[in-house]
């Protein structure tokens, strides 16, 4: 499932999926419902769904290649993590090799693997495998950009970084404490919680952290 917003595609499990669009709508109106589903998927054959607020039908399958390519350019992209070389062709690529499935993937990824791609090369298959290495150290509040959490764009996810020190501290966090300490609204914040309470998405982030990824936040200022 992809939900488009905040400039953004941002890919959702069923679950996920289900509730945002009853309680936010695409857009984030309260009260917006789905419509019924009138195609399916060229890529995957799952059913298209239709939103209040949206243009075009999305693939309800979050394990979709055409989802899961949008959601590692997105992961990639300069004003994210910013991985040069992560270009569509690439990306393509990875995921129809099945070396890639998600972000997390990419931080298993081997030279070799690369370097065996069509017109892959040991050169720039090394030079690819570290600028992953590289993102590991990207500032905390890239990586919650780079989640897709619905409703969190650069400027929500700058604040959920100056607001708390860690990224488990950002889950881990309820509501009031999302809004107060880091200012984001109530929408913003319902949507965190949410999108942190689904298992996939949980396992997501404790993959990343086991990648190696920067948890910790260098927008907030220290205790005291």
């Amino acid at each position: 499932m992809a939900l488009r917003g905040a400039g953004f595609v941002a890919p959702m499990t069923g679950e996920f999926m289900n509730w945002f669009f009853k309680r936010f709508g695409a857009g984030g109106d309260s009260g917006a419902k789905p419509s019924a589903a009138t195609k399916t998927c060229p890529e995957c054959g799952s059913q298209l769904m239709l939103a209040d607020s949206v243009a075009e039908p999305v693939c309800s399958n979050p394990d979709c290649p055409a989802q899961v390519r949008r959601g590692l350019a997105h992961w990639c992209a300069p004003e994210v993590m910013d991985l040069p070389g992560a270009d569509a062709a690439l990306i393509a690529l990875l995921v129809g090799r099945g070396l890639v499935r998600d972000v997390a993937e990419l931080y298993r990824l081997k030279v070799s693997e690369l370097a065996a791609l069509p017109g892959g090369d040991e050169v720039a298959a090394r030079k690819f495998w570290e600028a992953i290495a590289a993102s590991r150290q990207r500032e905390v509040w890239r990586l919650l950009f780079g989640l897709e959490i619905p409703l969190v764009g650069a400027a929500e996810a700058r604040l959920l970084a100056t607001g708390f020190p860690t990224v488990g501290a950002v889950f881990a966090a309820g509501a009031p404490r999302l809004m107060q300490d880091a200012g984001v609204s109530a929408a913003v914040a319902e949507s965190v919680i949410r999108w942190h309470s689904d298992s996939v998405n949980r396992r997501l982030v404790k993959r990343l952290q086991q990648a190696g990824l920067n948890f910790k936040s260098e927008l907030c200022p220290p205790p005291g």
